[in-house]
């Protein structure tokens, strides 16, 4: 047991030490060269993996099915597959970019919505965004606003890349980590202290268990938490999105807020948030498909083995 554990610290710390090689050489190579191993790195996938291809190809055609041609459908899903491995080269790069290159590359909108929600008074903020364009040119946005943000996230199994990826989100851009279970009551009462909550709230949810929205005009299972957190924690809702121009630059949008009344019923208030929360989302996906992160099945979830045993023997 002890040896087997050893032997799997070894090899995490061999895959952390990787990953910062990569980082650095992303770091001394041109750019463009950078850039373009993430483009070759979204098509590797897009061969290998055949799960992924189809599920973005499942996910593109319940959303633009009765829009756009299943030649559309297949290009969009390609083009979102570099979209992809474009998020993880700019993981490496966009840490290392100083506030003058920040202000260089990103176009921020929406400043009047972002001054008025940061107004002083007895509201916390949910900073509202989603799967969609780049995250981290957005983190890289509220770092040079000067949020002081809290981020619920899953950990990785790797406590060498955990503790790098965490704790370095939280030295340079001002980003306090919390797991991903068991804190629903804390950030509650983070928002009503008047702090401010990072939420990506287009995770799906579970039919049984959670709330259902329309979404591209297909009903779909949403985690109703994200609105349970903004309501219960009496917040401002501001919107962030961020995507990828073809200049290299990034158009980083901010609000405006989504106003919401609580009507004291529980289940229909979830629903009507996660809906609003959804329109929005919607709208973002229609600008640029292909900057989506259609990975997960939203609409569907495929069986896992273990279900599709148990399928067979009920059957």
């Amino acid at each position: 047991m002890t040896r087997h554990l050893t032997l799997y610290l070894i090899i995490d710390y061999f895959v952390y030490l990787l990953v910062k090689a990569i980082e650095t050489t992303l770091n001394i190579i041109p750019e463009s060269w950078a850039r373009a191993f993430g483009r070759f790195l979204g098509r590797l996938a897009w061969i290998i993996s055949k799960d992924r291809r189809e599920a973005v190809i499942e996910n593109l055609t319940i959303a633009f099915g009765k829009e756009k041609s299943p030649q559309w459908i297949r290009l969009t899903a390609l083009r979102s597959f570099e979209h992809v491995g474009l998020l993880i080269v700019e993981f490496f790069l966009i840490r290392r970019w100083s506030h003058k290159e920040i202000a260089e590359r990103i176009i921020i909108q929406g400043k009047s919505d972002y001054d008025l929600a940061m107004m002083p008074g007895n509201h916390g903020i949910c900073l509202l965004t989603s799967h969609f364009g780049c995250f981290e040119v957005s983190a890289a946005t509220t770092k040079f606003l000067g949020f002081r943000t809290n981020l619920f996230a899953t950990g990785l199994k790797n406590p060498f890349l955990n503790t790098y990826v965490f704790s370095r989100a939280g030295k340079e851009a001002e980003i306090r980590t919390f797991p991903h279970k068991g804190v629903v009551k804390d950030l509650i009462q983070l928002l009503q202290n008047g702090e401010l909550l990072a939420i990506l709230a287009d995770q799906r949810g579970d039919p049984e268990r959670g709330v259902i929205v329309d979404f591209f005009g297909t009903q779909a299972p949403a985690n109703e938490v994200f609105a349970k957190l903004t309501i219960e924690g009496r917040a401002r809702i501001l919107p962030i999105c961020t995507y990828r121009l073809d200049n290299g630059k990034y158009l980083s949008t901010l609000g405006p807020d989504i106003e919401f009344e609580p009507t004291g019923d529980r289940k229909a208030d979830l629903t009507a948030l996660s809906q609003k929360f959804h329109d929005l989302f919607e709208t973002w996906l229609r600008t640029n498909p292909e900057q989506g992160f259609w990975l997960q099945r939203k609409w569907r979830r495929k069986p896992s083995s273990k279900r599709r045993k148990k399928q067979k023997k009920l059957e």
